[in-house]
């Protein structure tokens, strides 16, 4: 049975890797759903080219974030992401997953701010329980998780499939997941450069915001729509460190206080969100929300984005968040 194809976006130029990052500043309105598997039929998903994938040649060995030593391949093509971060980035890196994992907080399928540059690929996994025997029909030829999600607890299982990589433990950063996925892949150079860019534009936005935080708190709150109320986004490091780079902190209590506030809805783009925030401002005991959007201090953004684990796509989109709102005219 033919399998569906995985499209490898090489990024040996400046010109690609401007693309994978400076679009994603612009919030997403939308969502592209993977294709799921209701049944036992594992031929191509919708959208995806129905042809054979050539499979990688030669291999290297690394050690994982675990301190497991692994032999992956050295251009792997079938690549499997069971995480947010992992799947974040590699398509940072220009590399759109053969297999991946979706998650409830994202109502299903692929994060919205993802949605523009995910091509469908098979689930395997739904919140962490991962479909050993889907899984292996795709014969993939590398599986990276990490330990923000449960599959991690499968590894046996997992490798005994394909090479399967651990990029991330608690507290190791999303900057270095990003490395640590992309060493599996092969890819440390671009990484590099993916990196440097985003740091280039941190500095410029440091710059630009700068003026405008005279006088004011400092403060950001982050706040979302989830079960028809009002709750703190989980504190992702991206979020975190992108934040403090830029000299701003979370607000306190629930974050409708922020001198900037951002509004996302769980599992939604910002299009969605867009309507939501509508009715939602408007609610008892919500004041100090609709008091913000008064003052004109309320974005309204991509909640996806802002919830962790995630990777540099999530922080690039983050940053272009923040200097929309703090000064929307530079």
């Amino acid at each position: 049975m033919p399998m569906p194809s995985i499209r490898h976006r090489s990024v040996p130029g400046a010109a690609v890797r401007r693309a994978v990052l400076l679009s994603v500043a612009v919030s997403v309105s939308g969502a592209l759903l993977l294709t799921g598997c209701t049944g036992e039929d594992l031929g191509p998903a919708d959208g995806a080219e129905d042809s054979e994938v050539t499979g990688p040649v030669g291999t290297r060995r690394i050690v994982d974030a675990r301190g497991r030593s692994v032999e992956v391949p050295l251009s792997p093509r079938r690549v499997v992401t069971l995480s947010r971060s992992t799947l974040d980035a590699a398509l940072a890196l220009g590399v759109e997953p053969y297999g991946t994992a979706v998650f409830s907080a994202d109502g299903d399928r692929t994060p919205p701010y993802l949605a523009d540059r995910a091509v469908p690929a098979r689930v395997v996994a739904e919140e962490g329980r991962v479909r050993i025997e889907r899984l292996a029909a795709l014969e993939p030829d590398l599986i990276l998780v990490d330990e923000s999600t449960r599959a991690v607890d499968d590894l046996a299982a997992l490798h005994a499939v394909a090479p399967t990589v651990v990029t991330s433990t608690s507290g190791y950063g999303w900057k270095n997941a990003f490395t640590a996925t992309a060493e599996a892949l092969n890819m440390a150079s671009a990484a590099q450069q993916v990196l440097s860019r985003y740091g280039t534009e941190l500095a410029e936005t440091a710059r630009v915001v700068e003026p405008e935080l005279a006088g004011t708190g400092r403060s950001v709150g982050v706040v979302r729509w989830a079960d028809g109320r009002l709750a703190r986004t989980a504190d992702g490091d991206h979020v975190r460190t992108t934040l403090e780079s830029l000299g701003l902190h979370r607000a306190p209590g629930s974050g409708a206080a922020g001198d900037w506030v951002f509004f996302g809805v769980r599992g939604a783009g910002r299009g969605e969100a867009v309507k939501t925030y509508a009715a939602a401002r408007t609610r008892p005991g919500l004041a100090p929300l609709s008091e913000a959007d008064e003052e004109h201090r309320v974005a309204v953004v991509d909640g996806s984005a802002w919830e962790g684990p995630a990777g540099p796509i999530a922080a690039w989109t983050v940053l272009g968040d923040v200097r929309a709102a703090v000064a929307p005219s530079a």
